[in-house]
């Protein structure tokens, strides 16, 4: 074993990067690039590379020194992300990045190869300064957190969620699995191994999206959305006796749109039946989901909530859909439903509004929409959760920073005495 001290470490990284500098010059100007492969380099193209491996060389120090007031934790989980951003950088100027169908990667919500470097050389300044770019934002070493789902047990928090590559959207690396992460406070979180593994044959051969868990007489039920090769997407179910080691169901899906849907949803194109969240009333179970429905009387396809009931969380019946003024051309998502004082509030996701909320005396029919201008409690978030931590209601959600950078955060929630909710910073 040969061991470096950090300043031959320094030298050995700084002959690395040159290496690595000088086989792209040898890609590029050798031989003819193949226009499906890779695009043209400039000399600012270049430039820019050659400023990334400098930074991949700052980012190895800064992320194997010791920061007084960081822990090693969240030290990585900075690292890596500021990593991966690089990478998207360099894959951006040089046009290696493919998608899942092997075309050329959309760029479209992406900043300019400039503005990402800027980025990036950003949060490693935060970072060498010895403070958390991302701090209060959960996300793995290199990854990012979307669809979540808690639950409770032994006195600690779990949270399964979607485990994406940070710096990137789902179109460019699959959702294979959920992650899985553990904690005491929804603060200090320890990363188990991700669960329920995409199988070889069935609904959610391709991906797996936006779990939910609860617990039914010593077992915990996830139900998730499962999305097949085409993108068709359906509520499927796995059980667990420890939170560790999933069993799907044989018979999945256990839930897809009801016949409400006809003319929208097809096996073999891209068809809305995900986010599911389930609220136990009484003796009832009642699933809510985003869909899509045909639309009689115009002909047009309309977003919308499905709902689904069940006594035993296996058999489910059709209840209809909720149909939402304000979500009828872009899907209302991660629907979840809290009753309080006999009022059910329907949270989901608007992406013109942000986080906004339904509210009825039922918990399948007659749904009201506060006026657009008051419609909304939080902006420029999505995905939440609504959960109860001590005496306190917390609302987790996802927050968005540019260039596919997603995390996991928490505010508290409240209600007025006219019933509006309202969300706040959590205290201090």
């Amino acid at each position: 074993m040969i061991i470096l001290n950090q300043q031959n470490q320094l030298t050995m990284n700084k002959l690395v990067a040159s290496l690595f500098f000088l086989l792209m010059i040898v890609q590029f100007t050798s031989s003819p690039v193949q226009a499906q492969d890779a695009k043209e380099i400039s000399a600012a193209d270049i430039s820019m590379i050659k400023e990334i491996a400098a930074l991949r060389n700052d980012l190895s120090v800064a992320r194997s020194v010791r920061l007084e007031h960081l822990t090693i934790e969240n030290q990585t989980k900075a690292a890596w992300i500021i990593e991966e951003l690089l990478n998207r950088t360099e894959q951006k100027i040089c046009g290696t990045l493919k998608s899942l169908s092997k075309s050329e990667f959309d760029w479209g919500t992406y900043d300019s190869s400039e503005a990402m470097l800027a980025q990036a050389k950003g949060f490693l300044q935060t970072l060498k300064e010895g403070k958390d770019p991302f701090e209060g934002k959960f996300a793995e070493p290199g990854g990012y957190v979307t669809d979540h789902a808690f639950v409770k047990k032994d006195g600690r928090y779990h949270v399964f969620y979607i485990r994406g590559i940070a710096a990137t959207d789902w179109p460019a690396y699959h959702l294979f699995n959920f992650g899985h992460a553990v904690s005491p406070d929804l603060k200090n979180w320890k990363i188990e191994k991700p669960v329920l593994q995409c199988p070889e044959i069935g609904p959610d051969v391709f991906q797996v999206w936006a779990p939910y868990i609860l617990k039914r007489k010593g077992t915990y039920y996830m139900f998730y959305a499962g999305v097949n090769p085409n993108v068709c997407q359906s509520i499927c179910l796995a059980r667990s006796k420890d939170l560790y080691n999933w069993t799907r169901d044989e018979k999945n899906p256990v839930v897809i749109s009801g016949s409400w849907a006809d003319g929208v949803y097809n096996q073999s194109t891209w068809s809305d039946c995900r986010d599911p969240m389930i609220l136990k009333d009484g003796r009832t179970y009642y699933l809510y989901y985003t869909s899509m429905r045909m639309n009689p009387e115009t002909h047009k396809p309309e977003s919308c909530v499905g709902i689904s009931s069940s006594r035993d969380l296996l058999r489910w019946k059709d209840e209809g859909f909720i149909r939402i003024e304000h979500s009828l051309d872009i899907p209302p998502e991660s629907p979840f439903v809290v009753k309080r004082k006999g009022i059910y509030y329907l949270v989901y996701t608007n992406y013109r509004h942000g986080i906004v909320y339904l509210t009825s005396n039922n918990p399948v029919k007659g749904w009201k929409e506060a006026p657009e201008d008051k419609m909304s409690i939080i902006n420029g978030v999505s995905a939440t959760e609504i959960l109860k931590v001590g005496k306190q209601w917390q609302i987790s959600l996802i927050s968005h920073q540019k260039n596919g950078l997603h995390f996991l955060e928490f505010r508290n929630l409240s209600w007025d005495k006219d019933g509006a909710m309202t969300v706040k910073p959590l205290d201090n």
